[in-house]
């Protein structure tokens, strides 16, 4: 699997930095933060996307997918797109595009065939395109949220959305060759974080360590605590000692299946 990191700010942009979004391949979108269209624009892959799923319905994470979907009602896409995540995603979708003040029969006016899949059941596997499979579960935050599982080829790459510390993530992430996790808050701030439903970089490297993961990589980190949390990166090998990555907008991983 080909991950690229579109979006990997927590809470707020930076120059650098924009709202969550991760590609996989070139066809399947793990949150669709704003700027995502912009993103894929620059990876020419905007028509090769196919599946989005949304971790949950809090701005940052799913914003962009209005944007997503005017640039392919303007372009004449013919693709189906298929939207994945916590209830409401049809009528939250629907009523930005009404603000926005688009036809507010809009969705039923594009040149391709979209479906929502709202996730109500947790432990249950989705085939996408005969080429994933797609685990979810239920995670610890002040909105539904969901954590997703992608399997391909016999290859695991876990994201927490966002979450606190769940046994239900490390479950989730169990023996996964990348696991992208949330570290919001810097670890000075845990109590804070754990407040608002977030992980501090000690969260996620426990998480890591007890899921038995190949690598770890933290992501969706608030710009006032970037610093600290670049600083943080040795001392966290005490407790996951495999190899700690910090995400950044268009940085590009590939994993295989190694017998």
């Amino acid at each position: 699997m080909k991950i690229t990191f579109l979006g990997t700010s927590g809470g707020i942009l930076t120059a650098t930095r924009s709202y969550p979004s991760i590609l996989i391949d070139r066809t399947l979108l793990l949150d669709c933060g704003d700027g995502t269209t912009q993103r894929l624009m620059q990876l020419n892959a905007l028509s090769s996307v196919n599946t989005i799923c949304l971790s949950h319905l809090h701005g940052d994470h799913f914003m962009g997918i209005t944007s997503l979907l005017w640039y392919y009602l303007c372009i004449n896409r013919t693709v189906d797109l298929t939207i994945i995540g916590p209830s409401p995603i049809k009528e939250s979708v629907a009523k930005l595009l009404e603000l926005q003040n688009l036809p507010p029969d809009i969705l039923l006016k594009l040149p391709f065939k979209l479906q929502f899949k709202e996730l109500t059941k947790c432990n249950d596997v989705l085939e996408v395109n005969d080429v994933y499979k797609i685990k979810y579960a239920e995670m610890n935050h002040t909105v539904p949220s969901f954590a997703y599982r992608i399997e391909k080829n016999g290859v695991y790459v876990c994201y927490s959305g966002d979450t606190k510390p769940i046994q239900n993530l490390i479950e989730l992430a169990d023996k996964s060759n990348i696991f992208i996790c949330e570290s919001t808050f810097s670890d000075d701030q845990s109590e804070i974080a754990h407040q608002y439903g977030h992980c501090t970089p000690i969260d996620a490297a426990k998480m890591a360590r007890d899921a038995g993961c190949e690598k770890l990589v933290l992501t969706h980190i608030s710009p006032p605590f970037a610093k600290i949390v670049n600083q943080s990166i040795e001392s966290l090998k005490d407790i996951f000692d495999k190899e700690i990555l910090i995400a950044e907008d268009l940085m590009i991983l590939e994993t295989v299946r190694i017998d």
